[in-house]
């Protein structure tokens, strides 16, 4: 068997205790730089189900676990562009924040994604 037939892949669900759980996302970078709290706090949030799938990405030319938001309201939009090369960054009690880079034409740029529950 090669490596990649070798690796093993999991999904992981949040679902609160009626439905699936939806996250506030809020930008804290624009074009690669980092923003002020205050500017991240006056940011207004996407409302979004959170999608991390691994994916080959003809951009980057390899695959990527790529982060992608789809719309509150049942659509499957994307309401925010992906974020690939994603991890989990910090989670604490009131919500976590995930680290990628998100794709603008050919450059890449270093985003950050906060993420709370809906309800916060």
């Amino acid at each position: 068997m090669t490596a990649e037939a070798q690796r093993t892949f999991y999904t992981v669900f949040l679902y609160s205790v009626n439905r699936i759980m939806f996250f506030k996302i809020t930008l804290m970078r624009y074009h690669g730089k980092a923003l002020e709290k205050h500017q991240i706090r006056a940011a207004e949030a996407v409302l979004g189900d959170i999608v991390v799938s691994h994916e080959n990405v003809e951009a980057l030319g390899r695959y990527s676990d790529v982060a992608t938001i789809l719309a509150g309201d049942g659509r499957k939009d994307h309401v925010l562009p992906p974020l690939y090369d994603c991890r989990l960054s910090h989670m604490g009690p009131n919500g976590l924040v995930l680290a990628g880079l998100q794709l603008e034409g050919s450059v890449a740029f270093a985003q950050n994604w906060y993420c709370r529950p809906e309800g916060w």
